[in-house]
């Protein structure tokens, strides 16, 4: 029940992703501020999660969580509703803002699983999520176009208004052992960031990684449309091909287990620079199914680098474990917000070709760091830290 409550979560933020155009000029914003949709709440996600996550360290979860639940059905509501850009930026960003309950959910999730299998069962969890996520795009499309965009956000209210109530009736507490002052917390998170070198570095690395996946997503719908002419639920199917990179997320779990999480980073980036040379070659082939093929190989490769990156995060001491997941996902969702106002407004001045070599040169760098890691001997494991009260702890090297 919590893995789905998170994936659901997490699938608000991706709705309008495929829609943004349609609500840009139902709400009358122009084109070039279209990106806006999407990144209001995904900036209000890296808001919640640097506010809101690490009161799981401090707070006792259950609570937390339900209240993170409440209010987002209260977005939800308003974003279907809302009649103006503003009304719905507001909307959007509470939405972002109170779906990172979904973080609270995960190392929660941690703190329940024996270490030897937690690579294995998070990563099936993940992928349980991610799939939420990657149908997220196709539902929306099919949806809008059955009944409107507003309502994909009413369905989206009912079920999260149902999967709370299961939540509330099902989820045990869990009471954390710290007992600091919220101001404290926020301080301790930079400090703790400061002293894990690995994480550090998954952040730098998955940061540049998801920002390449909203670019990709943010553009491609526009693409398809005046490119190739499609309908709505013909990028919709197209969607759905990108939902089979989700598979990749518990092999990704199992390569964490098995201490290969810089190999599996290497290869992530190599492929995530192919998959975008291949989308920009199929413009001059005319192929849409080569633009699938790289959709499905760039989900399959942020999946992989996203679970490496969460095994390494929550590899830290319990007690801290939510401070370092949240100031990490701020990070990374808000890299996600910039990919996305950086996809259509890229797009729309400088065609898909200039989509694709940002692409690409992103992933050139994630290699490039990752390969200097290795050169400089960084890659190597040590046992996961531990600090007094929480607030510092000797340095965890990466896998």
């Amino acid at each position: 029940m919590a893995g789905a409550t998170a994936a659901l979560f997490a699938a608000n933020l991706y709705y309008a992703q495929p829609l943004l155009t349609t609500i840009a000029r139902d709400l009358g914003l122009p084109p070039r501020f279209a990106g806006s949709v999407v990144s209001a709440s995904q900036m209000g996600y890296g808001l919640g999660l640097f506010f809101l996550v690490p009161l799981s360290d401090i707070i006792e979860n259950r609570r937390l969580v339900l209240t993170c639940s409440v209010l987002t059905l209260i977005g939800i509501i308003g974003v279907a509703c809302s009649h103006s850009a503003m009304t719905f930026l507001f909307f959007a960003l509470m939405i972002g803002i109170f779906s990172s309950g979904a973080q609270v959910l995960i190392p929660y999730l941690s703190h329940i699983i024996p270490e030897a299998r937690r690579g294995r069962i998070l990563g099936n969890v993940m992928a349980g999520i991610l799939t939420t996520i990657m149908l997220a795009r196709p539902f929306a499309l099919f949806v809008a176009a059955a009944w409107g965009w507003r309502s994909v956000y009413f369905l989206s209210a009912f079920a999260t208004a149902m999967l709370g109530i299961a939540l509330w009736r099902t989820m045990p507490p869990r009471q954390p052992h710290e007992h600091i002052a919220y101001k404290r917390t926020i301080i301790s998170m930079f400090v703790l960031f400061g002293s894990e070198r690995r994480v550090r570095r998954r952040t730098m690395y998955q940061a540049i990684l998801f920002a390449c996946f909203t670019m990709f997503w943010a553009a491609i719908p526009i693409l398809l449309a005046e490119r190739f002419g499609f309908s709505k639920p013909e990028i919709g199917l197209f969607a759905l091909v990108g939902a089979g990179g989700v598979m990749a997320a518990p092999v990704a779990g199992r390569i964490a287990d098995r201490g290969a999480v810089w190999i599996g980073t290497v290869l992530s980036s190599v492929v995530v620079v192919a998959a975008f040379l291949c989308s920009g070659l199929s413009l001059y082939w005319a192929a849409p199914i080569a633009l699938a093929v790289a959709s499905l190989i760039i989900d399959g490769a942020i999946q992989i680098s996203q679970m490496l990156s969460r095994i390494i995060v929550l590899d830290v001491a319990p007690a801290i474990r939510g401070r370092i997941n949240a100031l990490y996902m701020t990070t990374v969702y808000f890299s996600g917000a910039v990919g996305s106002m950086l996809g259509v407004s890229i797009y729309f001045s400088g065609g898909w070709s200039a989509v694709v070599m940002m692409g690409m040169l992103a992933g050139s760098a994630v290699f490039l760091a990752a390969m200097a890691e290795r050169w400089s001997g960084l890659a190597g494991r040590t046992p996961a830290s531990g600090g007094i009260d929480g607030v510092a702890g000797p340095e965890t090297s990466g896998r």
